[in-house]
């Protein structure tokens, strides 16, 4: 017979799971254990594949396989029968050996999507769940849903089993689709600059997120609406692949990254500031006001030799050096691509004087930026970079579809086969297309058939990808083409430091007969306007931002003067010239968008609806080409 140990176990167990049947009455299972035949009764069922004997995680086991057991426990596995019943006196003495002898005998399981339901031990896990344990040994026999498309939930399962179909991870889920797609990648490049492990890549990951899911959960930080899972891909992301990280490390980078995980999954949007010519004015008297030194610190991919937008922020940091003089404590760091240690640590190695403001020039700083962010709250971190929805981190950039916008204006103005050519770039290791969208519906503002050839250089440095261009563009009918400047070519350097393109006319053989106008960029005003706030004490915006609130990002337009275009007005003539000076001052004022629709796309799709007028982060997210573009080398 039980003892009254075991009896009072029954009956404490019992008043749990009538309290949840209580509890959970209006659900659909009725408070009940979820039974596996009732939940496949509209699924069509592949296959099964007999996966063996694993430790299963107690918390996945949800249910019962067959409907026969399914009113003896509620749904968190509790008994519920009275405690005079047969069942309850197994119960009894099932707990009373396992305080003896633990359970030793396996228990059966279906798995189906990553949930268990059990076939046999239904008491065992009952038992277990009610002392607390985290799992039970048993066979598992996985089911194998028909594939689903729209169906996340299996949609995620299937990437689990499109990389083994017997690969059994431990209490590892997702929520997004393309998680574990990730995870499997990440653990993948982690072993190939690691081969000293000798794990394979399914052994990693359980070793890996059984521990990350400890600091998880210990970090008390799950309601950010991701699983486990889920953090480990973006943690990853920032810190890098915790393979021998200490707990007390994880559990410190998982609190810090909390505001990065609520922006990933959605639950904050990025804010963006479009900024105007009046808000780049500062007011000069106040600047006298405060004496404080400021800490600065700018970090670059490349150097202002070799990298043409280098060479931008460079020039314009180096006035505002002169201009505020000892007001300034600056440090650079260039060429942070070529550090051994990679991005990351090239950035630590600057903020080791504690800067009040790090600005990182260059898009391919964003990871290492969003890492120092995070772990320095009290820093302002700024990334030159567009909008990336996901990532916590405050960001400027160009509103460089009004420049080209208004070279496009121009060129179809001065085309006299409506035919013009646009060299594109993949500087950062992407390539925009709102760029060459903008300088086709400004050609075409003006000369509604006008097309525009989209040609992009797989090295601005190349002379000879130039050449090929032009060629190109010139086979292609040509006659007008919107032309990169080389940074290699110090004759474009010296005489004219701040342009990045010029608009020429073209002959039919590939020459350039005559610039323009020149298009110039000039990141002074921003700075100036950043730093001079700073001086004043002006940083709230920026410093409470990527702490507790949405990450925001500046836009920069064509009216704040760190952008502009100089037209040559012996070569388009007075009255282009003013034609030119027109839509500048409308693109100023903000009466004219280039972007303002209807605009479609070359596939004949509509893609902004007419009379609208998208916001710059909708712009900057722009990935498909207007419709009177072609691609010359896709």
């Amino acid at each position: 017979m039980p003892d009254n140990d075991s009896r009072a176990a029954y009956l404490s167990a019992r008043k749990l799971g009538r309290k949840y049947l209580s509890e959970h009455e209006r659900d659909e299972d009725k408070g009940l254990l979820p039974v596996l035949e009732d939940r496949l009764k509209d699924v069509k069922i592949m296959g099964e594949i007999n996966l063996g004997y694993h430790e299963i995680p107690l918390d996945r086991i949800v249910g019962t396989r067959t409907a026969a057991r399914s009113n003896s426990f509620a749904g968190n596995f509790m008994p519920l029968l009275a405690d005079d019943t047969e069942f309850a006196v197994k119960w009894q003495k099932v707990y009373a050996s396992q305080l003896v002898e633990g359970i030793k005998e396996p228990i059966s399981v279906y798995e189906y999507i990553n949930r268990y339901y059990v076939l046999e031990g239904n008491k065992r896990v009952s038992i277990l769940k009610y002392v607390g344990a985290a799992s039970i040994y048993g066979s598992i026999i996985r089911l194998l849903p028909e594939r689903d498309n729209k169906n996340d939930e299996i949609s995620i399962y299937y990437e689990f089993l499109d990389y083994d179909k017997k690969l059994f991870v431990e209490n590892l889920w997702f929520n997004r689709r393309g998680n574990f797609t990730r995870l499997i990648k990440q653990t993948e490049d982690f072993r190939k600059e690691h081969p000293e492990i000798k794990q394979d890549t399914g052994e990693l990951i359980n070793y890996v997120h059984r521990r990350f899911h400890e600091a998880f959960r210990e970090s008390k930080i799950e309601d950010v609406g991701l699983t486990s899972g889920d953090a480990l891909v973006e943690y990853t992301k920032i810190f890098g692949y915790p393979y021998d990280a200490s707990m007390r490390e994880m559990t410190r980078n998982i609190k810090r990254a909390k505001s990065q995980f609520l922006v990933a999954v959605g639950r904050r949007h990025r804010n963006t500031i479009e900024i105007s010519a009046l808000d780049t004015m500062a007011p000069v008297r106040q600047l006298r006001a405060r004496p404080t030194v400021l800490r600065l610190a700018f970090a670059f991919h490349g150097s202002a030799e070799d990298n043409l937008f280098t060479g931008f922020h460079a020039i314009a940091i180096d006035r505002i050096e002169k201009k505020y003089g000892s007001r300034l404590k600056i440090s650079r760091k260039y060429n942070c691509e070529k550090h051994p240690g990679g991005f990351y640590a090239a950035v630590s190695e600057l903020i080791q004087d504690k800067p009040n403001i790090l600005f990182a020039t260059s898009p391919t700083l964003s990871d290492a930026s969003l890492r120092v962010a995070l772990e320095n709250p009290d820093m302002i971190v700024l990334n030159c970079d567009t909008p990336k929805e996901g990532k916590n981190l405050n960001t400027y950039f160009s509103r460089m579809f009004d420049l080209t916008f208004l070279c496009g204006i121009l060129a179809g103005a001065m085309s006299r086969s409506g035919i013009i050519g646009y060299m594109n770039t993949t500087g950062f290791g992407f390539k925009t297309t709102y760029e060459i969208n903008a300088f086709a519906l400004g050609a075409r503002l003006i000369n509604p058939r006008a097309s525009a050839l989209d040609y992009t250089l797989k090295s601005i440095n190349s002379w000879e990808e130039h050449t090929k261009a032009r060629h190109e563009f010139a086979l292609n009918g040509a006659d007008v083409v919107f032309c990169r400047h080389s940074p290699d070519n110090p004759l474009e350097r010296k005489a004219f430091p701040e342009v990045y393109a010029q608009l020429y006319t073209m002959s039919n053989k590939g020459y350039l007969l005559e610039s323009l106008a020149a298009a110039t960029f000039d990141w002074e005003p921003f700075y100036d306007k950043v730093i001079s706030d700073a001086l004043m004490g002006r940083t709230a915006l920026l410093e409470s931002r990527h702490i507790g609130g949405n990450p925001i990002h500046l836009g920069w337009g064509l009216s704040t003067g760190i952008m502009d275009i100089y037209p040559v007005n012996a070569a388009i003539g007075e009255r282009t010239a003013k034609l030119v000076n027109i839509f500048r001052e409308l693109i100023w004022s903000d009466k004219i968008s280039p972007f303002e629709g209807p605009v479609w796309d070359n596939e004949g799709n509509l893609r902004i609806e007419s009379g609208k007028i998208p916001q710059l982060i909708e712009i900057q997210r722009i990935n498909w080409l207007e419709s009177s573009v072609r691609e010359l080398n896709a």
